[in-house]
């Protein structure tokens, strides 16, 4: 089974938030999530971007009502916006090669 990525691009009116804060998140979403790891970095002051990966691309379609669900709630709250969203298979991961 193929491994799947989606890569996220999210812009912040007001600042991106603190790493304490992404990762306050992070925590609170690790177990309401199949995802085998999520990835953000930020850009600029106003511009963050992610990476999420699945076991599967199964995985990510389940997910897919929940994430965007969870995406509304956050875009509310805090004002953000999502700019571009690509996914697909993953070729290689180098930590497993």
């Amino acid at each position: 089974m193929t491994k799947y990525a989606i890569h996220t691009k999210w812009s912040w009116p007001n600042g991106v938030p603190s790493a304490e804060t992404m990762q306050a998140r992070h925590r609170d979403l690790r177990s309401k999530t199949t995802a085998e790891d999520i990835i953000w970095f930020k850009i600029d002051e106003n511009t963050h971007q992610s990476v999420i990966i699945f076991s599967s691309e199964e995985d990510a379609q389940e997910e897919n009502a929940k994430r965007q669900a969870m995406r509304k709630q956050t875009i509310e709250e805090t004002g953000h916006s999502l700019v571009e969203e690509t996914m697909g298979p993953i070729l290689s991961i180098m930590s497993e090669a």
